[in-house]
């Protein structure tokens, strides 16, 4: 609580400070924000469709999480870094461009072009860029400055948008907002600036800057898959093609028109021929069996007749046309001849077995054999076996031919097949890696247009338009801020410096720094703060004092008085003066009272002093009832400890002004362990006090105005009295200011 009054009659003491810190500070403020503009606000509104636009990739289903990361996307891509510093450069080429020095051209004020020309022009290479701004194509002008830009500190394009210019540097186009309207397709973007065409060509460059960087983005990333999927294409593609073309052309060398169905044809041709193998050999061997077992029952003339030559001939022939016929009927369609030969063959072999028949006929002698066999039908039967048996060996003969030559195509085939094979599975391979590749390929070109469409879907809603009025600005704010910030901090400096400052000052703060009791405190003589009234404040303040020492004369001492011991830590204290004042106050009141002191009336370095067990011992009484002692200050000379305890009060004189040291502090605490539990008070009296000080002693001073009495109760926390203005009292007050004077 002590601390909290305390603080209080700081902040009350030192008020002015406080009001007039407050309002130099306020007025400061008001004079450098005296030609603040408002700003100008330019919004703008874009439709993005992407929660609820068309989409190729996706199903009728909207998957929200894609659809916040897409919105977060399109954001971040318009307050991305790079799309700033496009919007920068292009910007600064059509203020430069179209702006105009002497009037407002194309929504561009001559203030922000005479600031941006004069800007460039002063810097060390302005001549240079200017020969890059080509007043014909802005879109050259920002190639040439984007050719410019070089990544260091003094290229001038370059700290354009990296340092801290009002116009066209990151942290100022940083401050566009954009945001999305509650879960609609619906972008807000809105900027602020204190130039209104500045504000408007930003916003309107940023719309179409963001764009073409979300297509330049989405676009990269696409063309460049497509174009990789086309490279594989061809090149599959191609690949295909070789090898389907080496395969014909293999087909075409081995003569292979339908592998498989050749392979088949083949294999079943194979059974036919092995069946009429095994048919030529059995009627080969029935034939020659029974050809064997008719000549042994030839007779000699049939025997003669068969080795005719004639008829060895006709037989040979016959023989010859069988084996002809034979070879034609075993051909297939493809390899007989013509019907007509055959025919003639057929008819020719009918003749010559006719023929044969008449020659066996005319050499046969007997009509029956010994047996009793008929001659004409033996002859008949070897004949007719002769024939067929000729014909057996012409078809054995004709079918093992075949056997061969379709063992010989087996051997063709194997390997043809096993390559045909390789070649197939490479073409399969290749065309299932070509078939993934064109899937992919229609992927990516769906992918692209649909970006299309989500481009396409990327409108303007709302266009940005050229503000005419600026907004009202935050002066009144910024003042009232300023004037209670003022305030708080040299509120919080003053409090500061009362919790760190060991000055004495008064009689709360001493009791806190010191640990020691006040019974008094005078202001000082030499003031003129205070004009006539200074003499009334001392003499005030002097009475109360001396009516506190009063009270603890109550025993006399062992000389027969009343002492009273003052001293000090350091010199100058004024114990001398406030001695003298007590010793004069004292008089007044018609008490006996002497004030010694050390420089006139004893010696503080003789051997009664240093050794004294009483004040008899260095200074002899002369029937006073109350003395008063002035002792050196204790950082010169010690106090016997017998003087102290041989006291009515001991009273250490400090100024108010002065700071409670370290060396202070320990010189008091050797003072009370000489005094020990004495009863003998220990008291601090200061001097060089201020009004204030005193008037905890002494109540309020003079003058009794009414502000003096409103301020005194206000220091003194007495909220709630009653404050009585006195004329009576006031007038008094002015007469004894008058005789004072």
């Amino acid at each position: 609580m002590n601390f909290i009054i305390s603080t209080i009659r700081t902040l009350f003491r030192h008020r002015w400070l406080i009001l007039i810190g407050t309002a130099l500070f306020t007025l400061f403020v008001i004079y450098y924000t005296r030609h603040m503009q408002g700003g100008y606000d330019v919004k703008a509104t874009l439709y993005t469709g992407v929660a609820s636009g068309y989409n190729l990739e996706s199903d009728k289903r909207t998957d929200w999480a894609t659809v916040q990361n897409s919105m977060d996307n399109l954001i971040s891509i318009m307050q991305a870094e790079s799309t700033l510093k496009r919007v920068c450069l292009r910007l600064f080429a059509r203020v430069l461009i179209q702006g105009n020095p002497d009037k407002e051209n194309n929504g561009i004020t001559a203030a922000s072009y005479n600031y941006t020309y004069n800007h460039l022009k002063n810097s060390p290479n302005g001549n240079e860029i200017l020969k890059l701004i080509d007043k014909s194509s802005e879109d050259k002008t920002v190639s040439n400055l984007e050719s410019y830009m070089r990544p260091h500190r003094d290229n001038y394009i370059y700290g354009l948008f990296y340092y801290n210019h009002p116009f066209y540097s990151h942290n100022t186009l940083k401050n566009i907002k954009v945001q999305r309207r509650l879960t609609s397709d619906l972008l807000d973007i809105s900027y602020s600036s204190g130039d209104p065409g500045i504000v408007y060509n930003t916003v309107s460059i940023l719309m179409d800057e963001f764009v073409e960087e979300y297509r330049r983005i989405r676009y990269g990333e696409t063309d460049k898959v497509i174009k990789y999927f086309e490279e594989e294409l061809k090149r599959i593609g191609k690949k295909l093609n070789t090898e389907e073309e080496d395969l014909t052309k293999y087909n075409v060398e081995k003569r292979i028109i339908n592998y498989i169905d050749e392979t088949k044809e083949i294999a079943a041709i194979s059974k036919e021929y092995e069946l009429r193998e095994q048919d030529a050999l059995f009627a080969f061997n029935s034939t020659k069996s029974m050809l064997d077992e008719l000549e042994k029952h030839m007779d000699s003339n049939a025997k003669q007749v068969v080795k005719n030559m004639e008829f060895v001939d006709k037989l040979r022939e016959a023989s010859s046309i069988t084996g002809k016929i034979s070879e034609a009927e075993a051909m297939t369609d493809t390899k007989k001849q013509d019907s007509q030969s055959l025919e003639s063959d057929k008819k020719r072999l009918a003749e010559v077995k006719q023929e044969l028949n008449d020659l066996t006929s005319s050499y046969i002698g007997h009509k029956y054999t010994k047996e009793g066999a008929s001659r004409i039908n033996i002859i008949d039967q070897w004949l007719e076996q002769t024939l067929l048996y000729e014909k057996a060996k012409a078809e054995l003969k004709i079918v093992q031919d075949a056997r061969r030559e379709l063992n010989e195509r087996y051997v063709f085939f194997a390997p043809v097949g096993t390559t045909i094979k390789q070649k197939e599975r490479m073409i399969n391979f290749t065309e299932r890696n070509y078939l993934t590749v064109l899937q992919s390929y229609n992927e990516a070109l769906l992918r692209k247009k649909n970006l299309e469409m989500t481009s396409a879907t990327l409108k303007v809603l709302n266009e940005p338009t050229y503000p005419i009025s600026s907004n009202s600005t935050n002066r009144k704010q910024i003042v009232i801020a300023a004037c209670v910030g003022s305030f708080l901090i040299i509120v919080a400096l003053l409090l500061l410096i009362e919790m760190l400052d060991r000055t004495l000052r008064d009689a709360s703060r001493t009791k806190r720094v010191t640990g020691y009791k006040v019974i008094g405190a005078v202001p000082s003589l030499t003031l003129s703060r205070y004009g006539g009234l200074t003499k009334t404040y001392v003499q005030s303040s002097v009475r109360e004092l001396t009516n506190s020492l009063l009270r603890f004369l109550t025993n006399r001492k062992s000389p027969g008085v009343f002492i009273i011991n003052l001293f000090s830590t350091s010199e100058d204290s004024g114990e001398e003066v406030i001695g003298n004042l007590i010793c004069g106050y004292m008089q007044s009141r018609m008490l006996n009272t002497k004030f010694i002191t050390y420089k006139e009336d004893f010696n503080t370095n003789s051997t009664q002093y240093l050794l004294a067990k009483s004040i008899t011992d260095f200074y002899t009484p002369q029937g006073e009832d109350i003395l008063i002692v002035a002792y050196p200050p204790l950082s010169e000379s010690n106090i016997p400890t017998a003087l102290l305890q041989d006291a009515n009060a001991n009273i250490l004189v400090a100024p108010a002004d002065r700071g409670w040291k370290t060396i202070d502090k320990q010189l008091c605490e050797q003072l009370m362990l000489q005094m020990g539990k004495t009863e003998v008070p220990f008291r601090i009296c200061l001097t060089n006090a201020s009004r204030e000080a005193a008037e905890d002693f002494t109540g309020q001073l003079p003058p009794h105005t009414l502000l003096r009495r409103i301020g005194y109760r206000l220091s003194q926390l007495s909220l709630t009295e009653k404050i009585k203005f006195n004329l009576r009292r006031k007038a008094k007050e002015a007469e004894d200011e008058d005789d004072d004077e």
